[in-house]
């Protein structure tokens, strides 16, 4: 019963000063994603539109990542952000591999690549407009922590696409209320 208390606690202490989403239990390993996903036609550059909150992206702005295939599986990633108080911008590489349709994993080079890979599930997409990734990370079964992206080939997509993206994160029983929008005023 200690145990209880005190797990309690630290979930409770964790949530007010992390930005990311965290939940009791392992991830969900069921969730669907794109059955029949075209890694060609995902290529290219991606705008973050929307996500639910996450450290690495901590006071970033003008977010974007670009995806090229490497082959073999295989996707070239980069990504890009600017700091919102400093106005520095910074950017990471990394390799993502496609282990089965829409699931893939995520390496990064250099000191992120301490943190280990990391999933990358393409929950929805029509190629041309939207994309809706989730990702999920266990720690130890008993809470994990979960970010949703949407993400439009366009900087400002209309309304619609973004109507059509979240329709995608309800109809596989995630929650809207956790979306933060990204800046993407005044980026170069």
């Amino acid at each position: 019963m200690i145990y209880l208390r005190y797990f309690s606690v630290i979930i409770a202490i964790l949530r007010t000063v992390t930005p990311q989403i965290i939940s009791g239990g392992s991830c969900n390993q069921s969730v669907e994603t794109v059955p029949d996903f075209d890694v060609s036609r995902y290529t290219g550059r991606w705008y973050e539109f929307e996500k639910y909150p996450t450290i690495f992206e901590l006071g970033g702005r003008c977010i974007y990542a670009e995806y090229h295939n490497a082959g073999n599986n295989k996707v070239s990633v980069f990504n890009y952000q600017k700091n919102k108080i400093t106005g520095t911008s910074s950017s990471i590489r990394g390799t993502a591999k496609v282990l089965s349709p829409g699931k893939l994993e995520v390496r990064f080079e250099g000191f992120a690549a301490l943190a280990g890979p990391g999933n990358y599930w393409v929950l929805g997409t029509d190629y041309e407009n939207f994309a809706v990734v989730y990702s999920c990370m266990d720690w130890l079964h008993i809470v994990n922590t979960k970010i949703i992206w949407i993400l439009t080939r366009e900087r400002f997509p209309v309304d619609d696409i973004i109507q059509e993206a979240r329709d995608v994160i309800t109809s596989k029983g995630f929650s809207l209320s956790h979306l933060v929008r990204t800046d993407q005023s005044h980026c170069d």
